[in-house]
């Protein structure tokens, strides 16, 4: 899309060279956030237009009889010590090149300069009109780091509860859940600057937003979890609490794959309400375990009440008509 806006903006224009538009619309749509797209846009104009102006102060000299390539040299000098202290800004080497050094078809030397600049600029901008106006993506990748979080939780959660424990596999679901919380604050972050940046209006079914501290704070439950079991004997958990444990993480899966998209679908959401209200019962009903067990069971508890929680803030309940 971004590339036939570009293209015919550049075909109107009557550009000799509109393909570098369609070049820069790639370079800058294909950034993974609106932000960086309007950081690159931002770069790619200034380093044309830098590059376009040492291109011209070169065809001065060349029109004086300066031979090219010693223009060139020592234009390229200043740019190149801008490009390695910027490397953002190396586009204005580029523009350098194709201003002093290809040969300029009929017509004033001086408009090859302009053309270039107008060509950055129709691709920055065809490239943008598209990305401000694509669906919010730092929203989409949210829901994704969610749905790492769950499943890295549920699949810690079922290894604790197994009686089969994996300390380096434990270690890895637990990095992997904090990796995918910083993604998702990150990807919040940048949902902010991206409403910042495009006025548009938040049409969200859900509130994805507030899932951060019920991540963390199952997090947590998972490392109270992991020292309630510590102290069980194996075989014990895994016929106490082994059908709970595969129970939970399915349970964790389920959400995961309703939260990986940030459209609502009420049928597998529905699911997941009831398994939640059937681990509920479940719990209920081995409320006379003791000892250690009863603080296993009683963080086990917790975890469905967070997770109860957790879908209820994105998901509340809609109101009866009654």
């Amino acid at each position: 899309m971004s590339c036939a806006i570009s293209y015919a903006a550049a075909r109107l224009a009557t550009l000799p060279e509109g393909y570098w538009a369609l070049i820069t619309t790639l370079v800058i749509v294909t950034q993974p956030s609106l932000t960086q797209a309007v950081d690159t846009a931002r770069d790619q104009i200034i380093g044309a237009f830098i590059g376009a102006v040492a291109g011209v102060l070169g065809i001065v000299a060349m029109e004086r009889g300066a031979p090219p390539l010693a223009v060139f040299a020592v234009a390229l000098v200043p740019l190149a010590a801008l490009s390695a202290k910027r490397p953002a800004f190396r586009l204005a080497c580029v523009t350098l090149v194709i201003v002093v050094l290809i040969p300029a078809g009929p017509g004033s030397p001086f408009e090859r300069p302009m053309h270039r600049v107008l060509e950055i600029l129709i691709g920055a901008a065809s490239s943008f009109v598209v990305s401000a106006l694509w669906p919010n993506r730092a929203l989409e990748a949210a829901h994704r780091s969610v749905a790492d979080t769950l499943k890295s939780l549920g699949q810690l959660i079922g290894l604790y509860l197994s009686g089969e424990p994996d300390e380096a596999r434990a270690m890895r679901l637990e990095t992997h859940s904090m990796d995918a919380q910083k993604a998702l604050d990150d990807a919040l972050k940048e949902a902010e600057r991206e409403h910042i940046i495009v006025l548009v209006q938040n049409r969200r079914s859900d509130a994805i937003d507030k899932s951060a501290p019920f991540l963390r704070r199952l997090h947590g439950d998972a490392a109270f979890l992991a020292k309630a079991v510590s102290r069980l004997d194996r075989e014990l958990c895994a016929a106490r609490l082994g059908d709970t444990g595969r129970k939970l993480q399915a349970l964790f899966e389920t959400l995961a794959n309703v939260l990986a998209s940030n459209h609502q679908e009420e049928a597998p959401l529905e699911r997941v309400r009831a398994a939640v209200s059937e681990l509920k019962d479940m719990l209920a009903a081995q409320e006379s375990a003791h000892g250690a067990q009863e603080v296993a069971q009683f963080v086990v508890g917790l975890i469905v009440a967070d997770l109860d929680a957790l879908i209820a803030t994105i998901y509340p309940p809609k109101e009866s008509s009654a």
